[in-house]
């Protein structure tokens, strides 16, 4: 096929979209509303996985050091809580490590007393209560069962080091850490991300094997009224490449409309839903994912689904016309 016929069944491609514009609106609406589900179910998964994301960073393990015996002694130094540290960013799937010191825990627990008792407690003693402590983030949810057990097994590799703190520890026959941990939610949090995940695709799929269920049969309409076309074209010696060509076209013209109109419904939905709901996210102190951040891969998603869809169900529908010794097209 050469260059000309080439740019001539281009054309014809889209003069055919302008020229069956019925059939061609009613294709655009079907995978406008496909897509427009599709789309705005991606912005409801995408704020349900930001705040479970948010959960998740709330999820840290504490690691508190026992930096006193029994009798309130003090035998873990600066040092000893340092080599403490050094072991923990051993531990693999730890996102982050903060320090946190019994000055700085005593303040925070202060803060969230009443002014009345915040007093009392810190006339009580000049002594701080708390120990200093390591707050870790956890990268994979997945594996914090086998983190924690990570982390515990530093009690045993410090307390058989030859070094002052094992040396303590073996004395005092203590351990260097205790752990505070919820096991329980960080094992909800990932049930729930990977169920999020799972529902997402389902959803997905089924739409758009619908799309193409029904751009397939709207593209079947638009052969059959030009089967008497098509006959001739064939009769004449036309390959099938030749009489499919303009079809395909055709279907990546709607596919590129139905992307960018449905861009745009989304995003309106999208809007007007924080709109409406605005004054309940703020009670609840959540903040909607705002949608310039994912226009543009939406746009290409929807462009690239629109295409598939409606070059997709050009292709099956004509093979079915094509491909067939004595079919409807052979009978004319």
């Amino acid at each position: 096929m050469n260059w000309t016929s080439l740019k001539y069944l281009i054309k014809e491609g889209f003069r055919n979209t302008w020229s069956n514009r019925m059939m061609s609106v009613a294709s655009i609406c079907v995978l406008l509303s496909c897509l427009v589900i599709i789309g705005s179910t991606a912005m409801i998964f995408l704020n349900i996985n930001s705040l479970v994301d948010k959960i998740e960073e709330e999820n840290v393990i504490m690691v508190f050091v026992n930096d006193r015996d029994k009798d309130r002694n003090i035998i873990i130094d600066e040092e000893g809580v340092n080599e403490i540290g050094e072991q923990l960013k051993t531990i693999d799937n730890i996102e982050s490590i903060e320090f946190v010191s019994k000055e700085d825990g005593w303040e925070a627990q202060l803060d969230t007393m009443e002014d009345a008792q915040a007093e009392f407690f810190s006339s009580v003693s000049n002594d701080i209560p708390l120990p200093d402590s390591y707050k870790l983030t956890v990268k994979d949810l997945s594996k914090f069962k086998q983190t924690v057990a990570d982390i515990k097994n530093i009690n045993t590799t410090l307390s058989e080091a030859n070094t002052p703190l094992g040396q303590v520890l073996r004395d005092n026959k203590q351990e260097a850490i205790t752990i505070r941990e919820n096991s329980d939610l960080a094992r909800k949090l990932d049930t729930i991300s990977r169920g999020i995940s799972i529902i997402a695709v389902v959803i997905i799929s089924v739409l758009f094997a619908i799309s193409l269920f029904i751009i397939s049969n709207t593209i079947k309409l638009t052969v059959y009224s030009r089967r008497l076309e098509i006959s001739i074209m064939k009769s004449v010696g036309a390959t099938n490449s030749f009489v499919r060509l303009p079809f395909v076209v055709e279907g990546c013209v709607l596919g590129i409309i139905s992307g960018i109109i449905s861009l745009g419904a989304v995003w309106g939905v999208y809007e007007l839903a924080i709109h409406s709901f605005g004054d309940f996210l703020a009670e609840l102190k959540l903040v909607a994912l705002p949608f310039t951040d994912y226009a543009l891969p939406m746009l290409g998603v929807f462009i690239a689904i629109g295409i598939v869809s409606g070059v997709g169900g050009s292709l099956i529908t004509m093979r079915r016309y094509l491909n067939k010794e004595g079919s409807e097209i052979s009978e004319i």
